[in-house]
């Protein structure tokens, strides 16, 4: 791992002040420290030096801070980008986070004592990356050498195949049954491996033919024509030398085998060879393998169901709502929740949590749990409930310790919809955007709040937004695995697929609305399996109980 002294961090800041105080700050840092006043001047060192981090503020005049760090990853893509900004800017360094242009986002005002951990942890990161990479071009460099290896062994084995030497080191296997079989198809020799597993005594059978020691499935396999093809070199790759086969015990049990095929000639009279490989074990273990994934795949599936789904409300006057949920294939950390207060009254939340696995679902399945514990201990009356932005902000404070902790964190909307109001109100914690339908102009909005996903930062105001909703209208809510999700030549779904989905179905009931999503994503994708789970929420506003006005 390289010393810290071999480290070089670029800081880039227009502000001399700012420059000079982080300079004498660092003073004692064994790093070495480059600084620039502009983006030019650092793409210059960045050029003249082996920099290993560059930390830039975000706003800067002629080229800002994501200019710049895109710049350096064009040009020296191994080298570990921070930006240093306010939190009104989120939705650029979020969207350069999922790009994977920016390694780290230190929000500022900079806490000195913590800005000092991010370096140094932005440094332990760089080095760990930069000794895997160099570990992987070894193994490779070791691939090949064994592959080289491998090529030679196989000519070797090729001509061993034709000898009759070959045949006599076959026999001396004793594990392995040895068959020589001649041009009638009838067995002249077996060793006594063969006699173990298969039951049949060579001096009881001597004249026994190969198919009396197959099962049915597998009696019309040639297996004689390996020679007349290694004696027109039509052998090609040699994979057809070795199948899997079932053999049949004296006793009338089947025994599964791995079948090799050779040709010896004696007296210049050309002879089959088949070795039989016992691999009753190798077949049993592959079921207990597949068992256990199916098995996996289950519990997994009950996970998600039981922890991170809430049960979609069919008791609501003047609505109806449905929910599609796709899994990746592993625990992921989508979720949803709902909370119904009475017949006009919902509470709907849905999330995903960073990264994948069972860490991702336990996290989801907590922030549902916080969800609902500052929901019950918020006391409301009938007619007032309590306040979305603080029952957001109350889930925040319970859980941001642990979530920065975990270096994690979720992107979460919290929506309330009042049909008797007819209004909804969100709190958008750096969620896609909801997707609403208005009904009486066929029009579209798509509707996002400036929150930070929760875990990002510490400190963290929330404010809720309303907007009225009409008859007929539609809201959707999902999750970046819609958009995000990708075909086989990488092209994303993209939002302008999904509105233009929902303005095809416009007159359909929510479960059929859902039906063509999936239908479509499935399709796009060309898979079942997705890289990421595809969850989705679509609220259609009806006539019974709701006012129009």
């Amino acid at each position: 791992m390289k010393d810290r002294s071999e480290i070089t961090i670029l800081f880039v800041d227009d502000e001399l002040d700012i420059l000079s105080s982080l300079n004498r700050f660092l003073r004692r840092e064994t790093y070495r420290k480059l600084f620039a006043e502009n983006g030019f001047k650092a793409l210059e060192l960045l050029e003249a030096n082996d920099v290993s981090v560059v930390v830039s503020d975000l706003r800067m005049p002629e080229m800002n801070g994501l200019e710049l760090i895109s710049e350096v990853k064009k040009r020296k893509p191994d080298v570990l980008r921070l930006i240093l900004s306010g939190s009104q800017d989120f939705d650029q360094i979020i969207n350069s986070i999922n790009k994977g242009e920016v390694f780290r986002f230190v929000p500022k005002p900079v806490d000195p004592e913590a800005f000092k951990k991010v370096l140094n942890d932005s440094i332990d990161y760089y080095c760990l990356k930069t000794e895997r990479e160099e570990l992987f071009e070894e193994i490779s460099r070791k691939n090949t050498e064994l592959l080289k290896v491998n090529e030679s062994l196989s000519l070797m084995a090729q001509d061993l195949r034709r000898s009759e030497e070959k045949f006599r080191s076959m026999t001396d296997a004793a594990q392995d049954a040895v068959f020589m079989i001649n041009h009638d198809g009838r067995i002249i020799y077996r060793n006594n491996a063969a006699e173990s597993i298969f039951g049949f005594n060579r001096n009881e059978y001597h004249d026994q033919r190969l198919t009396d020691i197959l099962s049915s499935d597998f009696r019309d396999v040639d297996f004689l024509d390996i020679c007349k093809k290694i004696s027109e070199n039509t052998s090609g790759n040699g994979e057809y030398l070795v199948m899997q086969i079932n053999g049949l015990r004296k006793n009338g049990t089947i025994v599964p085998l791995e079948i090799s095929r050779g040709c010896v000639h004696i007296d210049s009279i050309p002879h089959t060879v088949l070795i039989a490989r016992d691999i009753t074990a190798r077949v049993e273990a592959e079921k207990s393998r597949i068992r256990y994934e199916s098995m996996q795949k289950e519990l997994e599936s009950e996970i998600e169901k039981k922890l991170l789904q809430g049960v979609v409300p069919l008791t609501l006057r003047g609505a109806s709502i449905s929910r599609l949920m796709m899994t990746s294939g592993h625990l992921d950390g989508d979720f949803t929740e709902f909370v119904v207060y009475n017949d006009h009254q919902v509470d709907l939340l849905i999330g995903d949590v960073m990264g994948h696995g069972i860490q991702s679902a336990l996290i989801g399945a907590g922030i549902k749990s916080l969800f609902l514990k500052v929901l019950a201990q918020r006391k409301y009356s009938l007619r007032e409930l309590p306040m979305l932005q603080d029952i957001v902000a109350g889930v925040h404070d319970l859980c941001i310790s642990e979530l920065m902790e975990l270096g994690s964190y979720a992107t979460m909307l919290f929506m309330r919809l009042d049909l008797e109001s007819g209004f909804f109100t969100m709190v958008d914690c750096g969620h896609p955007p909801v997707i609403h339908f208005h009904a009486e102009t066929e029009s579209f909005s798509l509707l996002k709040g400036e929150q930070l996903p929760i875990g990002m930062i510490k400190e963290q105001e929330y404010r809720a937004h309303s907007y009225p909703v009409f008859q007929n209208d539609i809201l959707v809510l999902y999750s970046d695995g819609i958009t995000e999700c990708c075909s086989p030549d990488n092209t994303m779904f993209g939002e302008e697929r999904l509105v233009e989905l929902i303005r095809m179905h416009r007159e359909k009931p929510p479960h059929l609305i859902i039906e063509e999503i999936k239908e479509a994503v499935s399709g796009f994708a060309t898979r079942e399996a997705f890289d990421d789970d595809v969850s989705c929420i679509v609220i259609r506003i009806g006539n019974s109980g709701f006012s129009t006005g």
